[in-house]
């Protein structure tokens, strides 16, 4: 009995968690040691492809800047070519409404006089 009561002591049981938690973290690390050899080559392209992305991006930047000017005249008369066009359009609207209106007016008009005809008023029109 007495060797149970020696086992369980508090110190004794923290001295085991102690052991436990170093022997955890050793096999854990080994373990992410070995994973960390496999992805060594990876990173390494991995970074190449990025290096060789950098080393571009400033012939990138240069050709949208230059881009971008070229751009901005042609934005500008695009900008009045649409305002133009949407003026014709409303032009158009107008002119299509006044023709439906004179034809409509004409119309009436000619209903009017076959009728003062049938109604034998043929007056000064």
């Amino acid at each position: 009995m007495e060797f149970f009561d020696a086992i369980l002591t508090t110190e004794v049981l923290a001295g085991i968690l102690i052991i436990g938690a170093f022997a955890m973290g050793i096999r854990s690390t080994l373990h992410f040691s070995k994973g960390a050899a496999d992805l060594r080559p990876k990173l390494n392209e991995v970074e190449r492809a990025l290096k060789k992305l950098r080393d571009g991006m400033g012939d990138r930047k240069k050709a949208v800047v230059e881009l971008t000017q070229a751009v901005a005249p042609v934005k500008d008369i695009e900008a009045r070519m649409r305002l133009y066009y949407e003026q014709g359009q409303e032009m158009n609207i107008e002119h299509e409404k006044k023709e439906q209106k004179d034809s409509e007016q004409e119309e009436s008009s000619r209903k009017r006089r076959i009728q003062r005809k049938k109604m034998g008023y043929e007056g000064d029109d």
